[in-house]
């Protein structure tokens, strides 16, 4: 992808946005991410998977400095976080296998059906 100096204000905009969702929520970074790379550099992204790998890149420190603000808070859940983090290393795993054969359309509709989803069980 080829940056312009028009593109910086947006991507810093993006990547703020990103960080103040998952420091509210504990989540949704990623979705911020995907979702305003999506609609603010699709022309110039030849590739629609990069919106995810680079959410991906980002979410891992993100989650790591969220984390660690919640832990001195006082903040982190009930359950403990070993029970799921082993099956979601795995899963993890396998999306990335699997990332190079899906098409880009296929994982816009999987990424759009999760968000429904999530949107649907959060408002009832």
């Amino acid at each position: 992808m080829k940056n312009s100096k028009k593109t910086y204000p947006v991507l810093l905009l993006i990547g703020f946005l990103a960080g103040l969702t998952n420091g509210l929520l504990g989540a949704a970074g990623g979705i911020v991410i995907v979702m305003g790379l999506r609609a603010f550099l699709t022309k110039k992204v030849a590739n629609g998977r990069s919106f995810y790998t680079t959410a991906l890149a980002v979410m891992l420190p993100l989650s790591i400095l969220t984390a660690m603000q919640y832990a001195r808070g006082g903040h982190l859940g009930a359950l403990p976080p070993e029970v799921v983090v082993f099956p979601s290393v795995l899963g993890g795993a396998l999306g990335a296998w699997l990332l190079p054969y899906l098409k880009p359309t296929l994982l816009h509709r999987i990424f759009a059906v999760l968000i429904l989803i999530s949107g649907i069980l959060l408002a009832v």
